[in-house]
Protein backbone atom coordinates (compact mmCIF):
# COMPACT_ATOMS: atom_id res chain seq x y z
CA UNK A 1 0.00 0.00 0.00
CA UNK A 2 1.55 3.22 -1.27
CA UNK A 3 1.50 6.93 0.85
CA UNK A 4 -1.52 8.95 -0.23
CA UNK A 5 -0.27 12.47 -1.21
CA UNK A 6 -2.21 14.60 1.56
CA UNK A 7 -1.50 17.45 3.38
CA UNK A 8 1.66 17.38 5.99
CA UNK A 9 1.07 19.66 9.47
CA UNK A 10 3.55 21.04 11.71
CA UNK A 11 2.70 22.72 14.39
CA UNK A 12 3.84 24.34 17.82
CA UNK A 13 1.62 25.56 20.92
CA UNK A 14 2.44 26.90 24.41
CA UNK A 15 -0.68 27.12 26.74
CA UNK A 16 -0.92 29.23 28.94
CA UNK A 17 -3.36 29.42 32.09
CA UNK A 18 -3.41 32.87 33.39
CA UNK A 19 -1.12 35.39 31.08
CA UNK A 20 -1.52 37.44 34.14
CA UNK A 21 1.02 34.51 35.83
CA UNK A 22 4.04 36.68 35.52
CA UNK A 23 6.24 33.81 37.71
CA UNK A 24 4.60 31.20 34.69
CA UNK A 25 8.31 30.67 32.79
CA UNK A 26 5.64 30.54 29.49
CA UNK A 27 4.82 34.22 30.05
CA UNK A 28 6.79 36.35 27.80
CA UNK A 29 7.96 39.90 28.74
CA UNK A 30 7.35 42.45 25.85
CA UNK A 31 10.27 44.76 25.49
CA UNK A 32 11.38 46.88 22.16
CA UNK A 33 13.74 44.16 21.15
CA UNK A 34 11.97 41.57 18.60
CA UNK A 35 11.33 38.42 20.88
CA UNK A 36 10.63 35.39 18.77
CA UNK A 37 7.51 33.58 20.66
CA UNK A 38 7.34 30.45 19.09
CA UNK A 39 9.35 28.73 15.41
CA UNK A 40 8.52 25.34 13.57
CA UNK A 41 10.82 24.04 10.87
CA UNK A 42 9.18 22.55 7.48
CA UNK A 43 10.54 20.48 5.12
CA UNK A 44 10.42 21.34 1.53
CA UNK A 45 11.70 18.93 -1.41
CA UNK A 46 9.64 20.46 -4.67
CA UNK A 47 9.48 24.51 -3.82
CA UNK A 48 8.30 24.98 -7.24
CA UNK A 49 5.15 22.49 -6.21
CA UNK A 50 4.76 23.11 -2.51
CA UNK A 51 2.52 26.11 -1.06
CA UNK A 52 2.83 26.22 3.10
CA UNK A 53 -0.88 27.67 4.68
CA UNK A 54 0.46 29.51 8.27
CA UNK A 55 -1.82 29.95 10.78
CA UNK A 56 -0.69 31.92 13.80
CA UNK A 57 -1.40 33.71 17.31
CA UNK A 58 -0.36 35.31 20.37
CA UNK A 59 -2.34 36.07 23.05
CA UNK A 60 -1.50 39.74 24.33
CA UNK A 61 -2.20 40.97 27.85
CA UNK A 62 -1.93 43.87 29.39
CA UNK A 63 -1.45 45.11 33.10
CA UNK A 64 -2.65 48.41 33.32
CA UNK A 65 -2.71 49.98 36.35
CA UNK A 66 -5.71 51.66 36.47
CA UNK A 67 -4.54 54.16 34.40
CA UNK A 68 -5.57 54.83 29.94
CA UNK A 69 -2.61 53.17 28.56
CA UNK A 70 -1.63 53.33 24.47
CA UNK A 71 0.79 51.02 22.97
CA UNK A 72 1.54 49.27 19.92
CA UNK A 73 2.86 45.60 19.25
CA UNK A 74 4.21 44.14 16.16
CA UNK A 75 3.07 40.89 15.33
CA UNK A 76 5.92 39.23 12.42
CA UNK A 77 5.86 36.11 10.38
CA UNK A 78 9.42 34.98 9.31
CA UNK A 79 10.65 32.47 7.09
CA UNK A 80 14.04 32.02 7.50
CA UNK A 81 14.81 35.52 9.74
CA UNK A 82 13.39 37.47 6.59
CA UNK A 83 9.79 38.75 7.25
CA UNK A 84 7.16 37.47 5.09
CA UNK A 85 4.30 39.31 6.74
CA UNK A 86 3.50 41.74 9.75
CA UNK A 87 0.79 43.39 11.43
CA UNK A 88 1.23 46.65 13.67
CA UNK A 89 -1.73 46.33 16.74
CA UNK A 90 -1.72 50.15 17.98
CA UNK A 91 -4.20 50.46 20.66
CA UNK A 92 -5.79 52.98 23.33
CA UNK A 93 -7.30 50.78 26.21
CA UNK A 94 -9.37 53.15 29.27
CA UNK A 95 -9.47 50.73 32.28
CA UNK A 96 -12.80 49.60 33.78
CA UNK A 97 -12.04 50.00 37.20
CA UNK A 98 -9.19 50.62 39.82
CA UNK A 99 -6.81 48.18 38.38
CA UNK A 100 -7.49 46.26 34.80
CA UNK A 101 -6.32 43.84 32.15
CA UNK A 102 -6.81 43.84 28.57
CA UNK A 103 -6.31 40.90 26.73
CA UNK A 104 -5.77 40.67 22.65
CA UNK A 105 -5.43 37.96 20.24
CA UNK A 106 -3.45 39.11 17.24
CA UNK A 107 -3.47 36.24 14.38
CA UNK A 108 -1.83 35.67 11.20
CA UNK A 109 -3.38 33.58 8.49
CA UNK A 110 -0.78 33.53 5.29
CA UNK A 111 0.07 31.38 2.49
CA UNK A 112 3.70 31.13 1.67
CA UNK A 113 3.84 30.54 -2.24
CA UNK A 114 7.69 30.89 -2.09
CA UNK A 115 9.26 28.40 0.38
CA UNK A 116 12.55 27.67 -0.07
CA UNK A 117 14.17 24.16 -0.65
CA UNK A 118 15.19 22.29 2.24
CA UNK A 119 14.30 23.07 6.12
CA UNK A 120 12.96 26.24 6.40
CA UNK A 121 12.56 27.90 9.63
CA UNK A 122 8.91 30.06 10.73
CA UNK A 123 9.08 31.93 13.58
CA UNK A 124 6.34 34.44 14.94
CA UNK A 125 8.12 37.60 16.74
CA UNK A 126 6.44 39.87 18.89
CA UNK A 127 8.20 43.57 19.63
CA UNK A 128 7.11 46.28 21.56
CA UNK A 129 6.79 49.42 19.70
CA UNK A 130 5.87 52.24 21.80
CA UNK A 131 4.40 51.80 25.37
CA UNK A 132 3.30 55.37 26.05
CA UNK A 133 2.00 54.70 29.65
CA UNK A 134 4.59 52.24 30.59
CA UNK A 135 2.16 49.48 31.17
CA UNK A 136 3.36 45.87 31.38
CA UNK A 137 2.85 43.64 28.26
CA UNK A 138 2.99 39.85 27.98
CA UNK A 139 2.68 37.32 25.99
CA UNK A 140 1.04 34.28 26.73
CA UNK A 141 -0.53 31.55 24.96
CA UNK A 142 0.32 31.10 21.59
CA UNK A 143 0.63 28.75 18.51
CA UNK A 144 1.73 28.02 15.11
CA UNK A 145 0.52 25.84 12.18
CA UNK A 146 1.91 25.01 9.16
CA UNK A 147 0.64 22.73 6.72
CA UNK A 148 2.25 21.62 3.45
CA UNK A 149 0.01 20.99 0.35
Amino acid sequence: MGLKKVPFVVDNTVSVDDPYNFGDPKVILLLDDPTVVLSVDVCVKQPQKTKVLLDSMAQIAVRDGGIPISFEVSFELLRNGTRIALINDEMDYVPAGSTGRHTNFPNLPLVDNDPSPGINKYDVVCTLVSNISGASIFVGSRSLKATIV
